[in-house]
């Protein structure tokens, strides 16, 4: 993606940010950023392409950050917790409406981008339960394929639950006691005494 193009979609994310995608026709989106529709058109043929290219620097952005959160010197457990405090972070960040939007009227875009998203958490998730078993601090009897899978319900249908309100899913009470709840139940009791030394980082 070219530097003007780049340009573009930032400006383009936040307004899809703002109001939704349904909602920010093209022209609006030459006023706002007050450039001519022809260069508008030479970088996206239409609005399914600038909304394909704004999911694609949405989804770059959050791997970028996924990567530097595995990718850090630290043990297993403290690599769960930085997870997890980039996960609060994407979650208090979450824009319901532009998901709406994108899931109902460009399906095929949302469809390829959360296969994607799945499979990065499930890969980052993974390879954390297979280091913290080396480690030996997550159980040895821990079946981590399972463990993943069943992380990304859990997220998935958290986000997706009508039995939590969106405050109380947004609340740093709420997403401290569901990673407690998962953590405790991975760690051995090496990796218990990491965790008691690093929850606090949670507030």
């Amino acid at each position: 993606m070219n530097e003007k193009k780049l340009e573009i979609v930032k400006k383009v994310y936040e307004l899809y940010r703002q109001f939704g995608i349904r909602s920010v026709t093209m022209d609006d989106v030459v006023r706002e950023l007050g450039i001519s529709k022809k260069t508008l058109y030479q970088h996206f043929k239409d609005k399914t392409d600038m909304v394909l290219a704004v999911m694609e620097y949405d989804f770059e952005t959050k791997k970028e950050e996924y990567i530097k959160c595995f990718g850090a010197q630290l043990n297993a457990v403290e690599e769960l917790i930085n997870y997890s405090i980039l996960q609060l972070k994407i979650i208090m960040d979450h824009k319901p409406t532009l998901i709406y939007d994108l899931k109902k009227y460009y399906p095929a875009v949302f469809d390829h981008f959360n296969k994607l998203k799945r499979e990065n958490m499930y890969n980052g998730l993974l390879m954390n339960l297979k280091r913290g078993k080396k480690e030996g601090l997550y159980r040895s009897d821990l079946n981590v394929e399972l463990i993943a899978r069943l992380n990304l319900v859990r997220v998935e249908g958290m986000l997706n639950s009508k039995i939590f309100k969106p405050e109380e899913i947004r609340s740093h009470e709420f997403f401290k006691e569901l990673i407690k709840y998962h953590a405790y139940g991975i760690v051995s009791e090496k990796g218990r005494k990491v965790l008691e030394l690093n929850i606090d980082k949670l507030k």
